[in-house]
């Protein structure tokens, strides 16, 4: 395929992503000037020699302010530190929260088979933390579970989310294989239920792929979308949500579901309580990017489209960007989202799916990716042990590429990653492995899961994707149209 020039030199389209100017990021104390205010200091001073009457309302004046949490202050050591990554929680094998009794006998029947299990999806939403165990194998008795984003301990056993009586279901109305999950910032968890299970033995659809929302203010249930006949192709994989909200209209939400294996895209509307199935040549495999290299394992994998992350939103064009790739390729791909949220009109969209810039280059194989909202993409490489990062002002080349951290040991097999809500935003990123478990089963003398956090802002300092720092070849000036 002929690659015209500016594929070589790609960088956002002028006009549709217009993030906001990056400023400094403040400490875990915020601005300090707050406490340097002489004058404040000397009225507040004079409070003790009045009467109760007027230091009254300075009293309801404070009890009314909401703090925001700060989980930092918690003087909990990482178990791990390597780059800016520290490691909050590892496994060698992964447990529930039985009792002794009924873990014996989960055992005994085989519906606990400890090594079996293996988390896949992280998520992140103030206080806890969301972990996913997609059904792989026979054995494994939960699906999704819930952690104290605070660890009590290293190796924790996992709590079922909401409760045990979605994953002892016997019909579909239950939780059968999640393999990812996303919190929203309308106090949603969206959760992704392929429904298929034993995939590395011979794959079952035994229920149809559903999304299922939770309020994670009481955990219950809101709302059910079963996936109709029709989006569910002969060997389909759901394995991938995406949850797009623009500012706080929560009722406008909308919901993008990467199909793996059949190289389709699910776009749900909130609003409008229906979806449509959008597809594009761009979304398949590289035949040449199926060979896989993982230390001392080759193995080969033909996933389509996988990845997805959005540009922050442009107020100014009502639009994003959404970003996306498919697991075997060393590409990065985008398309409007005003596109691909027409149900009637995004086949009449001429050339609307688009290349980025270079390739990765060899074993620039990505599994997830996530944009903060300052514009950073993090993204795992998952047989380089390493987390990237690009900033989306910058050309998408090889050379504004960054590395966050290498480490063959704690990002073995990088697989999800997300940035969470908060002020001063973090990057987590769960490692475990997968292709050691799919082809030659774990290790349990060792550690083969984590879940690590950085700061973004220590993540990317003094990398090629800290915007504060340009080279004079980095920017390449275009015409509005150049990118189309």
């Amino acid at each position: 395929m002929a690659v015209d020039p500016w594929f070589q030199n790609w960088h956002p389209p002028a006009g549709l992503v217009n993030t906001p100017p990056f400023n400094p990021f403040l400490s875990s104390f915020e601005s300090k000037k707050t406490y340097q205010n002489k004058s404040s200091i000397h009225d507040l001073k004079h409070l003790s020699a009045r009467g109760p009457d007027n230091i009254l309302p300075y009293l309801l004046t404070l009890s009314l302010v909401k703090h925001r949490p700060r989980y930092e202050r918690y003087d909990r050591k990482p178990l791990e530190i390597s780059g800016p990554f520290k490691t909050w929680y590892h496994w060698n094998v992964l447990d529930f929260d039985y009792t002794l009794d009924e873990r014996a006998e989960a055992i005994a029947f085989e519906e606990f088979i400890p090594e079996n299990n293996l988390p896949l999806g992280v998520e992140i939403y103030k206080d806890r933390i969301f972990i996913s165990m997609p059904k792989w194998k026979p054995g494994v008795p939960v699906t999704l579970a819930v952690l104290p984003r605070i660890p009590r301990e290293a190796s924790p056993k996992l709590k079922p989310y909401p409760n045990w009586k979605w994953h002892k279901h016997d019909t579909c109305d239950g939780i059968v294989s999640v393999f990812r999950v996303q919190a929203d910032s309308c106090g949603r968890l969206w959760v992704l239920d392929s429904g298929l299970v034993e995939v590395t033995i011979e794959p079952k659809q035994i229920c149809p792929p559903k999304v299922l929302v939770f309020d994670l203010n009481t955990d219950k249930l809101i709302y059910k979308y079963v996936f109709p006949p029709e989006f569910i192709k002969q060997d389909s994989l759901y394995s991938n949500i995406l949850v797009d909200i623009r500012g706080n209209k929560c009722e406008n939400a909308h919901v993008y579901l990467a199909d793996v294996w059949r190289f389709g895209l699910v776009v749900f509307s909130w609003e409008k309580k229906r979806a449509w199935r959008v597809t594009d040549h761009l979304f398949f495999p590289d035949p040449l990017a199926a060979r896989y290299t993982l230390h001392d394992l080759e193995f080969d994998w033909t996933d389509g489209i996988f990845g997805l992350a959005l540009s922050p939103y442009d107020t100014n064009k009502d639009d994003r960007l959404l970003y996306f790739h498919p697991m075997s390729s060393f590409r990065e791909f985008y398309v409007k989202t005003s596109v691909i949220c027409n149900e009637t009109g995004w086949m009449d969209v001429k050339n609307a799916f688009k290349v980025m810039g270079q390739s990765r280059g060899p074993s620039g194989h990505v599994s997830t990716s996530a944009v903060d909202r300052n514009g950073i993409m993090f993204f795992n490489m998952v047989t380089r042990d390493t987390v990237g990062c690009w900033d989306t002002r910058k050309p998408y080349k090889r050379q504004n590429l960054g590395i966050v951290d290498q480490n063959p040991e704690t990002l073995l097999f990088p697989n999800d990653l997300k940035i969470d809500q908060d002020h001063r935003q973090s990057v987590w990123v769960i490692s475990n492995g997968l292709p050691y478990y799919l082809y030659r089963g774990l290790d349990t003398n060792k550690i083969n899961f984590r879940v690590m956090s950085a700061y973004v802002d220590e993540a990317i300092n003094g990398t090629i994707c800290d915007p504060n720092i340009s080279y004079p070849s980095v920017f390449i000036e275009h015409s509005g149209d150049d990118c189309y």
